[in-house]
């Protein structure tokens, strides 16, 4: 009896182990919440941080401004910055967001709702845009604010074991695409898979 308990330790001791070390199941602990959004060294210069820190209900939109959503723990942005003008090339402005949950299932639920907000239809020449894999799952969009210089607006958002993500973009028509975005959003998603 005493030997075989010896073997049965070790190998309920190795699985818990084994549990816990970033497998797919595992989950991102709500301490590590700050630090799955962009960061100024991601972007580096000329961008400066302007905004940044817990996200209070007036950064989330229907059908995701409920703060309790899904079994939600909690959520972070983080918003950049840079001068510019109708000539400059690429982002002018950057929002990095996370969004951490008690399970997968609330990351998942909360990415559909994400799908939800991407379809509204108050959005001038709103299109869906192709995304690689990054995450579990990922969507993303791109939409256009009229005006005399109108502005291109890319949002990639995607899901990564219990937490959602999305970054956005803001630049002028025609000097701002989907690749800016995208790496902006693969960036992010190393944030993730280190916490």
């Amino acid at each position: 009896m005493v030997p075989r308990m010896r073997r049965t330790a070790p190998a309920i001791f190795l699985a818990v182990a084994l549990a816990g070390c970033g497998g797919s199941g595992s989950t991102i602990p709500i301490g590590s919440l700050n630090q799955l959004v962009l960061k100024p060294q991601d972007l580096g210069r000329p961008f400066h941080q302007f905004a940044g820190g817990k996200q209070g209900h007036l950064d989330n939109q229907a059908p995701r401004d409920d703060p309790t959503r899904y079994g939600r723990e909690g959520g972070w942005i983080a918003r950049f910055n840079r001068s510019g003008n109708t000539k400059t090339r690429g982002p002018l402005v950057v929002e990095s967001r996370a969004d951490l949950f008690k399970s997968s299932d609330g990351a998942k639920t909360d990415l559909r709702a994400y799908r939800e907000l991407f379809a509204s239809p108050a959005l001038s020449q709103r299109r869906v845009v192709t995304v690689p894999k990054i995450g579990d799952q990922a969507l993303g969009q791109t939409f256009v604010q009229p005006g005399s210089k109108p502005l291109r607006f890319y949002r990639i958002a995607w899901r990564y074991r219990n937490a959602t993500a999305a970054v956005t973009i803001e630049g002028f028509d025609g000097k701002v695409d989907a690749a800016d975005a995208i790496a902006l959003a693969r960036e992010q998603q190393r944030r993730l898979q280190r916490s």
